[in-house]
């Protein structure tokens, strides 16, 4: 430190270098009822801190870096003892050829659903729901520049498995997404393609022991519409099996969103529903929700999230969840 204080101000300023702290608390206090028994819980919801920023390397290039971690309000730690749990983590180049970057990340297909999911991180995140909620490890994304509101992104994930020919390649496993943004409008199609799943589908098996669909082919289409103060969104979903040893998968998903803002409040309602065939299982969720603005980057807000799990006319598995809390970014 005393050697770091002594060096000159210039050299500590070389760059131009442009970066900062940045992050997320959101806890909430929820009532969880499983049909059965209730509870009371604690619970944070995505808490974060990050770092990211640029830095110029010429006239039109830029090198990238985003480091986030998931901190944990509640209790401290996560479920295996661990402090801090990876978020999104690469580092990249950007210019006027676009973004590439590597590492730890959204897929395209997960970040083609935009803002459409309006309890995101909640109880009613559309995870419970849908597979394709993935953070992949070992990406590499590539992000074209806009084009008259158009993007394309695509992504290889390296399987790194020297055992299986079908996880070893350069492509083998690969996300992309076609997205366009303008006019109050935002569509997207997106696609994976043996992709290791990050959300419902990979749960099937270990929560009700139905199926086990670890890499999976989806096909997903989203629309949001904006008028004025009102939101909506829909979103369409297709599951297949991709190189997983299992039965066949194939689950059909849609969900619908709404907000509306009158003033410091806004009124949110969503509902989402998944059904597969083969193993006739349907899960199925709704919820209602208000938020009161307190500032610029702190709202309240509270919850009511319905969610069912059916195998043909047998219920698996139904909660009720009400809940408050706070959330402040920084």
């Amino acid at each position: 430190m005393a050697i770091a204080a002594a060096l000159p101000v210039t050299a500590m300023a070389a760059g131009p270098i442009d970066g900062k702290v940045y992050g997320k608390v959101n806890v909430s206090v929820v009532n969880d009822d499983n049909d059965s028994d209730d509870q009371w819980e604690l619970n944070s919801n995505a808490s974060r801190i990050g770092f990211k920023g640029k830095t110029q390397l010429s006239d039109n290039l830029y090198a990238i870096y985003k480091l986030e971690y998931e901190t944990f309000i509640d209790d401290g730690e996560k479920d295996d003892n661990e402090t801090f749990s990876q978020r999104n983590i690469y580092g990249g180049l950007t210019g006027g050829f676009g973004t590439v970057f590597a590492g730890k990340h959204d897929t395209p297909l997960k970040l083609a659903q935009k803002k459409i999911d309006l309890f995101n991180d909640l109880e009613g995140d559309i995870k419970h729901t849908f597979g394709g909620e993935t953070r992949a490890s070992n990406i590499v994304n590539y992000s074209s520049p806009k084009m008259s509101g158009f993007q394309v992104n695509i992504a290889s994930i390296f399987g790194e498995d020297r055992s299986d020919d079908d996880k070893d390649g350069f492509m083998d496993s690969y996300s992309a997404s076609v997205t366009y943004s303008g006019d109050g409008m935002y569509f997207a199609v997106a696609r994976d393609e043996n992709v290791k799943n990050g959300s419902f589908g990979k749960n099937l098996n270990k929560d009700f022991g139905i199926a086990d669909a670890d890499y999976v082919d989806i096909t997903r289409a989203v629309a949001q519409l904006n008028m004025g103060d009102f939101q909506l969104g829909a979103m369409y979903q297709q599951t297949e099996n991709g190189d997983s040893e299992s039965d066949e998968f194939d689950a059909d998903g849609y969900m619908i969103s709404a907000k509306y803002k009158i003033d410091k409040v806004t009124l949110k309602a969503q509902w989402a529903s998944n059904e597969e065939d083969d193993f006739d299982l349907e899960a199925e969720s709704y919820s209602l929700g208000l938020d009161y603005k307190l500032g610029k980057k702190t709202k309240v807000y509270g919850f009511y999230t319905n969610e069912e799990f059916e195998a043909g006319s047998v219920t698996l598995e139904e909660n009720d969840y009400f809940g408050v809390g706070m959330e402040h970014k920084f």
